[in-house]
């Protein structure tokens, strides 16, 4: 039990909080968030902007029918809309919204939020002095990954490595080049789900003559292959 001593104590150290927060909360806020000197703590915990990150949709690649019809096609199967179920074309007309957002560039204030995440994975997460550099390197070098693939499978991914030669690349802060390594094959996934998207998208019954009139689906952005 708390002697009365102890509970006015902490009384009052409330409302000094209380007082101090109504007068200007953004340096309260920074004293409790304040990392001690001896922890290692990246300095992406305590950049406040990122909180207005907003969260993007997870990419969930084509299911495994659906790109068996990619892979038909792309072999130069000829296909029309006879031989695609209808409820293969709706699946298709869905994922299409979905790749297209997927393929949205990816933005350093999302990098960063990403790298957040990734930093309460690895052992030695960069410290104040040099977590902003380290996320416009990243940045710079990674740019051209889009932003579906920037999700929590590639930062799952890159902690699961296993050791190589005995160092333990995945408990470790990755490299531009590592990092572009990595999320290389999550974003050749979107692509080809969009390129098996279009493709399917522009069939058309056979015999239908082409009409000025009908509604194709629009490109979506694309980026140059690295």
């Amino acid at each position: 039990m708390q002697s009365p001593h102890t509970a006015s104590s902490e009384t009052m150290a409330a409302r000094h909080v209380c007082a101090e927060a109504q007068r200007s909360p953004s340096s309260v806020l920074k004293q409790q968030d304040t990392p001690k000197k001896e922890e290692k703590t990246a300095a992406f915990s305590q950049t406040p902007q990122l909180l207005t990150v907003p969260v993007l949709a997870r990419y969930r690649p084509a299911e495994p029918a659906m790109r068996a019809v990619f892979a038909a096609h792309a072999a130069g199967v000829p296909l029309t809309m006879r031989d695609v179920p209808q409820s293969m074309m709706d699946a298709v007309r869905l994922h299409w919204a979905q790749v297209q957002h997927a393929l949205q560039p990816v933005t350093e204030l999302h990098v960063a939020a990403w790298l957040k995440k990734l930093s309460q994975l690895v052992t030695n997460p960069p410290g104040a002095e040099t977590a902003a550099s380290q996320c416009r390197a990243i940045f710079e070098v990674c740019g051209d990954i889009p932003s579906g693939a920037w999700g929590r499978e590639a930062r799952l991914a890159w902690a699961r490595q296993p050791p190589r030669n005995g160092y333990p690349t995945g408990a470790r802060w990755p490299s531009p080049n590592e990092l572009r390594t990595l999320l290389l094959p999550f974003s050749e996934t979107i692509r080809r789900d969009a390129e098996g998207c279009r493709a399917l998208l522009r069939l058309r019954p056979v015999g239908e003559a082409t009409s000025p009139f009908a509604v194709r689906p629009q490109p979506a952005q694309t980026f140059p292959s690295p």
